[in-house]
């Protein structure tokens, strides 16, 4: 070793802490040196065993139960939310008030109970709303191009989901969640 106490260049030859490819394989003998293989191989090419029947393939078993364990966990999520939604209580301080032109009444089944819209116009655009069963029945006397207002809450605090609260035709009350 050098004393780099004196500030001089440290030669290619010295000593050095820091050790060069090149200098390794100068000073190994030949039979310890790596011996490259003469062509490249393909991984579909290596010679490896496959599976008997019986055996367990670790690799195989994860890439199976990936997918699976996925899907539980997102079926698991949308249930929980949705059982959020339809049990949850209304959220005044959320309260939205809208007017516009009664469109339609919907049903869209899902996994489950099915899930209910009125459908309605305002400024020009489509919107729909959720509303219970029961409401779908007292609004099934509304047709096309009734002028509705609307009282909206989410059933949770930030939700975009909107659900009907209070509905007006012409001044009569249609829906009134409070009342029931």
């Amino acid at each position: 070793m050098s004393d780099r106490s004196d500030n001089k260049p440290v030669s290619a030859n010295a000593a050095s802490p820091i050790r060069r490819i090149g200098k390794d394989e100068q000073h190994r003998r030949p039979e310890q040196r790596r011996a490259w293989p003469d062509k490249k191989h393909l991984a579909s090419e290596q010679n490896i065993p496959l599976p008997q029947p019986g055996e367990k393939n670790r690799i195989h078993s994860v890439l199976v139960a990936l997918p699976v364990i996925m899907l539980i966990i997102g079926l698991f999520v949308y249930f929980h939310a949705e059982r959020k939604q339809n049990n949850g209580e209304p959220v005044l301080s959320e309260m939205v008030s809208r007017e516009g032109e009664f469109k339609s009444l919907s049903e869209v089944s899902g996994i489950g109970t099915p899930k209910h819209y009125l459908w309605y116009t305002s400024e020009n655009k489509s919107r729909g709303v959720r509303i219970t069963a029961q409401q779908r029945d007292e609004l099934s006397e509304l047709s096309s191009g009734d002028a509705l207002t609307l009282n909206l809450v989410p059933r949770l605090s930030g939700s975009s989901v909107l659900w009907a609260y209070q509905i007006e035709n012409n001044g009569r009350v249609l829906v009134d969640v409070s009342a029931e």
